[in-house]
């Protein structure tokens, strides 16, 4: 059963969970976008139909939930055990009924703003050795941690990656097809065949009835680096990796890597890396020897330790990872400098620094009285004419088509007044949704039909006007 047949938009669960529209529809369940009224948070509702005698599905039977249902509730039970830094958070879970009455489970999850990796990836075509190696670390860092405690994951692809608003978090999500160390991978009848990842090794897929091991994930995590280098994060294979990118492939030392990449995704389970910590290293010490201005200077030593030792923080963690490599960069020279006597600066020198600080701090009050004086005067604009106050840049939920001319408005009103109106949009413009209120988002289009002011860069659409929304 698929999670097309649940409509939640705008309903109220557990009395505090409000939904406001769908985000992603999977094969086996439902991705919601909620406000929880008690926190004022946005939290994603993960939502599964159970089998009910609503017209067009299948009738309830008497053997109790089936294995997909039992599935989804043993997915709340293996992130509450694998609780991580790196590892979406669980925050409630439950049952209720749709309005047309059928049941369904569901996961109460925190909601990050970021997207997912997969998207970022291929928006870039391709992130850079340095950022790519600074995010999966992360995601190195979370597996470990599962396999410590005995759970595969299962399914490491970029969309089970996601990232939060400043895209330097990375969190480890989707624990649907995550088993035991100790669990087989099919049950009778093939019933996981359906589940298995993009990204699953060979032994997976034979369903040979042997349980998974940390070699699974490792074989995906490899892919996974491999895919966000390409940008090309939805290509699926079943051979081990056999090129880097060509913006990779010419450098110095490429070929160690893509030698690393290789054996990960060895078609033979034996011959890959057993532990994705033993993997880890090894990456990071390939990337270490490559040109300092693409990849981060950690030596293999600090990069199993952030593998095995993840600190509470995870932000400053990717703060911490960024400096150490700097200092590492420059310990000769520190060591030099040290050793060597320091001449002080001549008293006219001193005088100098001295006047050039304080026509500094002049020309920074005068720049903050003309930044009041025109944010002042803006505000002015939009008290006597209705025009919306400038705003501070606002990251983009998503990407919206306007279907037929609409007029845009300074709120989300359903009985709007010629006052309201800020411009009208044209048939066919693109435009990024920044908000979403009830049936109305707050758009910033590409372009304008017309408009009352220059000034004027977003207003309020009903959502029925544009396509590619939620």
């Amino acid at each position: 059963m698929s999670g097309d047949v649940l409509q939640l938009e705008n309903v109220v669960l557990a009395g505090r969970y409000r939904i406001r529209s769908r985000l992603v529809t999977g094969s086996r369940s439902g991705i919601f976008l909620a406000l929880d009224d008690v926190s004022q948070q946005l939290v994603v509702i993960k939502a599964f139909p159970t089998p009910c005698s609503a017209p067009g599905l299948p009738a309830p039977t008497a053997d109790g939930p089936d294995w997909r249902q039992t599935r989804f509730r043993l997915e709340g039970v293996w992130l509450d055990r694998v609780s991580h830094p790196y590892i979406v958070l669980r925050l409630d879970s439950g049952s209720a009924h749709d309005p047309a009455g059928c049941p369904f489970d569901y996961h109460v999850l925190e909601y990050l703003a970021g997207g997912t990796l997969a998207a970022l990836s291929h928006a870039w075509q391709g992130l850079s050795l340095l950022k790519t190696v600074n995010l999966l670390r992360q995601a190195a860092a979370a597996l470990t941690h599962c396999h410590a405690l005995g759970v595969i994951h299962g399914d490491v692809v970029p969309e089970n990656l996601l990232l939060t608003g400043d895209h330097r978090t990375l969190k480890l999500a989707d624990f649907g097809s995550a088993t035991g160390d100790d669990e087989l991978v099919a049950m009778n009848e093939g019933k996981f065949t359906g589940w298995l990842s993009r990204y699953a090794p060979p032994e997976a897929r034979l369903g040979a009835g042997l349980p998974l091991s940390a070699a699974a994930d490792v074989y995906a995590l490899a892919r996974t680096f491999h895919a966000t280098l390409t940008g090309d994060p939805f290509l699926e294979s079943r051979t081990p990796i056999q090129t880097l990118p060509p913006k990779l492939a010419t450098q110095p030392g490429a070929e160690a890597l893509l030698q690393v990449l290789q054996r990960a995704t060895a078609t033979n389970v034996t011959d890959r890396y057993p532990t994705v910590a033993a993997f880890w290293a090894e990456v990071e010490h390939a990337v270490a020897a490559m040109p300092t201005t693409e990849i981060p200077l950690t030596t293999s030593t600090a990069a199993v330790a952030s593998v095995q030792a993840v600190p509470d923080n995870p932000l400053a963690a990717a703060d911490e990872t960024d400096d150490a490599s700097i200092a590492t960069g420059a310990a000769g020279e520190t060591l030099c400098d040290v050793a060597s006597p320091v001449e002080l600066p001549s008293p006219l020198t001193t005088r100098l620094i001295g006047v050039g600080v304080v026509v500094a701090v002049v020309v920074l009050f005068i720049s903050g009285l003309v930044a009041l004086y025109r944010l002042a005067r803006a505000s002015a604009r939009a008290h006597w004419y209705g025009q919306s106050p400038p705003a501070a840049s606002a990251r983009p939920l998503f990407q919206v088509k306007v279907l037929r001319p609409t007029k845009a408005y300074a709120t989300p009103t359903e009985n709007p007044t010629p006052r309201d109106w800020l411009g009208e949009l044209p048939a066919g413009v693109e435009a990024d949704v920044l908000e979403i209120s009830g049936r109305f988002y707050r758009v910033r289009p590409q372009r304008w039909g017309r408009r009352k002011s220059p000034a004027v860069n977003e207003g309020w659409v009903l959502r029925e006007y544009v396509d590619g929304g939620l």
